[in-house]
C-alpha cells in the first residue's frame, strides 16, 4: 500500500512541476508575441524616420533577440522580462514618432507667431 501512495505522490509532484513550467512557457510566449507586435506597429509608423524613436526600435530588437536567447537557455522568467522591456521600448518608439514631429511643428508655429508679433512676415 505504501509504494502506491509514494508513487502517486511522486506523480502529483512531477505533474505540478510540469504544469508550472508550461505556465511560464505560455506566459513567456505571450510576452514575446506582444513584444513583436509592438515592434511591428512601431516599425510601420514613422519611428524608423525619427532618430530618437529609431534608437528605441533598436533597443526593442536587441531585447527580443536577448529574450529568444534566454528562452533557448531555459531562462523563461528572464526572457519574459526582456520581452516586456522590448514591448515598452517599441511603444515608446511609436509615441516618440508621434510626439517629435508635433513638437517640431509647435516650435515652427511659435516662431512664426513671434515673427508676426515683431512685424516680420
Amino acid at each position: 500500500m505504501r509504494p502506491k501512495l509514494f508513487a502517486t505522490a511522486l506523480l502529483c509532484v512531477a505533474s505540478l512541476g510540469c504544469a508550472s513550467k508550461q505556465v511560464i512557457t505560455t506566459a513567456t510566449h505571450q510576452e514575446r508575441v506582444q513584444a513583436e507586435a509592438a515592434l511591428r506597429s512601431a516599425e510601420n509608423s514613422q519611428a524608423p524616420n525619427v532618430p530618437e524613436a529609431a534608437r528605441h526600435l533598436e533597443f526593442a530588437r536587441q531585447q527580443i533577440a536577448e529574450g529568444e536567447r534566454l528562452v533557448q537557455e531555459g531562462e523563461e522568467e528572464a526572457a519574459e522580462l526582456r520581452f516586456r522591456q522590448a514591448a515598452a521600448d517599441a511603444d515608446l518608439a511609436a509615441a516618440l514618432a508621434r510626439a517629435v514631429p508635433l513638437k517640431a511643428e509647435a516650435r515652427r508655429t511659435s516662431e512664426q507667431l513671434d515673427a508676426m508679433r515683431r512685424g516680420q512676415p
